[in-house]
């Protein structure tokens, strides 16, 4: 017994100080390991279509892959040169306008000043000194704009470093992963069920999130974009960009830019422009929300809305734009947990069934002699 608690004692201590570095060996490939991870529990539908037909593993694995890429690469490429465009001619055009107005900071400080005098119409507005309060932003925009540049331009080699392990990652993804789960459902002390529970949430909020938060949030920008085409603001496919990234957020989405535009419309001039734009972002845009998610979750994620609040803002915070994911995950996972060991617990002090009472026993039956037939003699 002394020698099997000493070698229990050095195991313990040995896989503490194992896992400990390990972790040093893998934190700064955390980011491409989720990503890959999410990657794969969302197009594994996809793969498990692929290898049925393609019956080969390796080959499945590879070809999904490559679709993930195009699925990927296709759509972000042609938006990325489409906001391109955009972004040079709304500099073009700011520039034109800045330089009638005798420079930039004067050409947004009239764009300050007619929503201002129509807001004074019916608010107190005379303590408000909107022209300095707008130059001071603008001094710390440009400021974060500046260092921002400057750790995309040197965050470009990491991020193809990244991006390659990702891509490395979820093929093997693809071609062992329920080989994988099988090998971790082992070295858990679960039951198949609890084991069946714990991946099940953890796939399920992760499905749920991503399309029913990248869905929704490309169809609510899509209208935003749409919307401000129609009505003829400038740059409609940056600002519908803005509005998709901002939509998935909770409890900002895209008011962050159809109010604002909506304001614009109206103090320019535009009543009807600007009541349009406000009953479509109000009315089409706010509530597609609560039509298409329960769609394209279908009770996946069950959770209370305050708590996703926190875990996205947390996760944001944490793992960068990835947390918008990872951080709902985290929060499913706590829970289940929590539930599964309520459950133990429970199990753990109920009182043992007992045994049924002496007078419960049913007696045994008295032995009577067998009836012989009697003869017909």
């Amino acid at each position: 017994m002394i020698t099997r608690r000493s070698t229990l004692i050095f195991l313990l201590i040995l896989t503490a100080l194992s896992l400990f570095l390990c972790y040093l060996l893998f934190k700064q490939f955390v980011f491409p390991l989720l990503s890959a991870t999410v990657l794969a529990i969302v197009f594994y539908p996809l793969h498990a279509r692929v290898q049925h037909r393609l019956r080969k593993p390796s080959l499945a694995a590879l070809v999904t892959t490559l679709l993930v890429i195009l699925i990927f690469v296709v759509p972000a490429t042609l938006v990325l040169l489409g906001v391109k465009r955009e972004v040079v001619n709304l500099y073009a055009i700011l520039d034109q306008k800045s330089s009638e107005s005798g420079g930039f900071s004067a050409f947004l400080s009239g764009l300050v000043d007619r929503p201002m005098e129509w807001i004074g119409r019916y608010v107190d507005v005379s303590q408000v000194d909107a022209r300095a309060e707008l130059v001071e932003r603008l001094k710390g925009l440009s400021a974060v704009l500046v260092s921002q540049g400057w750790n995309i331009v040197g965050g470009l080699g990491s991020f193809v470093v990244n991006s390659a392990i990702t891509l490395f990652t979820l093929f093997f993804l693809f071609r062992e992963g329920r080989a994988l789960r099988r090998r971790i459902a082992a070295l858990l002390p679960l039951s198949s069920e609890q084991v069946e529970r714990l991946f099940s949430g953890i796939e399920n909020t992760v499905v749920g999130t991503v399309y029913g938060g990248l869905i929704v949030a490309a169809v609510q920008g899509a209208l935003v974009g749409i919307a401000l085409w129609v009505l003829g603001v400038d740059s409609p496919l940056f600002w519908g960009l803005v509005a998709a990234v901002f939509a998935l957020l909770p409890l900002i989405g895209t008011a962050i830019v159809w109010v604002p535009a909506a304001i614009y419309l109206v103090a320019s001039g535009s009543w009807i422009k600007g009541l349009i734009l406000v009953g479509w972002g109000a009315l089409i845009v706010g509530t597609i929300d609560n039509v298409l998610r329960p769609i394209l979750i279908r009770g996946r994620v069950q959770m209370h809305p305050l708590l996703i609040f926190f875990a996205v803002f947390g996760g944001v915070n944490v793992f960068g734009f990835l947390g918008l994911f990872i951080g709902p995950v985290i929060l499913a996972l706590t829970m289940t947990t929590l539930a599964m060991l309520r459950e133990e617990s429970r199990a753990w002090y109920a009182p043992s069934p007992e045994g049924p009472t002496v007078a419960e026993i049913p007696a045994p039956e008295e032995a009577t002699p067998p009836k012989h037939p009697q003869s017909k003699t």
